[in-house]
């Protein structure tokens, strides 16, 4: 599949933007497929000067927040006929769903927000949300935070690793991990300011 997509891609020229863009989405609504080494490899296009930058994050990242928007709705509209009919093979086990669930109780967006910047992980999170009906304005916040996030990192780690940019596999993981730990930083950081000032204020 790999091969199949690196060989498509350099093979689109004009609408290699458009290639991205798909590619992300599948990726983003939870179908198995490369995404980091597509994000890899946009950052090697953009090494060797076959792309720029701005139209390269703007594809995958809205690619990618679409296809997690997709996934949402397969998820929001699970017990429809035409869903379970043609995007049944999207809903993941019982046991997948139960887990999410309890994620999502308990951080709510917080939990997109870094289960999105984690491989794997991230796949599963759109349509569990969706089934179990999130709250739909906190869930495309956290989307597009996370996908601005995760392909703008995976992008300029491609960039990095220029001519060894199939590297990208490897740093997938400590990439998602650190973003993770930022945001969780971050937001802790503000929940500790917001309980600061009601003290002050008592």
């Amino acid at each position: 599949m790999e091969e199949t997509l690196f060989v498509l891609l350099n093979r689109l020229g004009e609408n290699m933007y458009a290639a991205i863009f798909a590619a992300m989405l599948l990726t983003g609504i939870g179908v198995p497929f490369p995404g980091e080494l597509t994000l890899g490899f946009s950052g090697y296009l953009l090494f060797i000067g076959r792309i720029e930058l701005i139209p390269t994050v703007a594809a995958t990242a809205l690619g990618d927040l679409v296809g997690a928007l997709l996934g949402f709705g397969v998820g929001f509209f699970s017990r429809s006929a035409i869903v379970t009919r043609y995007l049944g093979f999207l809903m993941p086990s019982a046991a997948k769903l139960a887990t999410v669930n309890t994620w999502l109780k308990k951080y709510g967006a917080l939990a997109v927000v870094v289960g999105r910047l984690l491989p794997v992980i991230r796949g599963a999170i759109p349509v569990p949300a969706g089934f179990f009906h999130m709250n739909s304005k906190k869930y495309i916040i956290s989307t597009i935070l996370s996908s601005v996030i995760w392909c703008s990192a995976l992008i300029y780690a491609g960039f990095s690793l220029g001519y060894n940019w199939q590297g990208i596999t490897e740093l997938g993981s400590q990439l998602g991990l650190a973003a993770g730990g930022v945001v969780v930083a971050v937001l802790a950081a503000y929940l500790i300011y917001k309980y600061a000032n009601k003290l002050r204020e008592k």
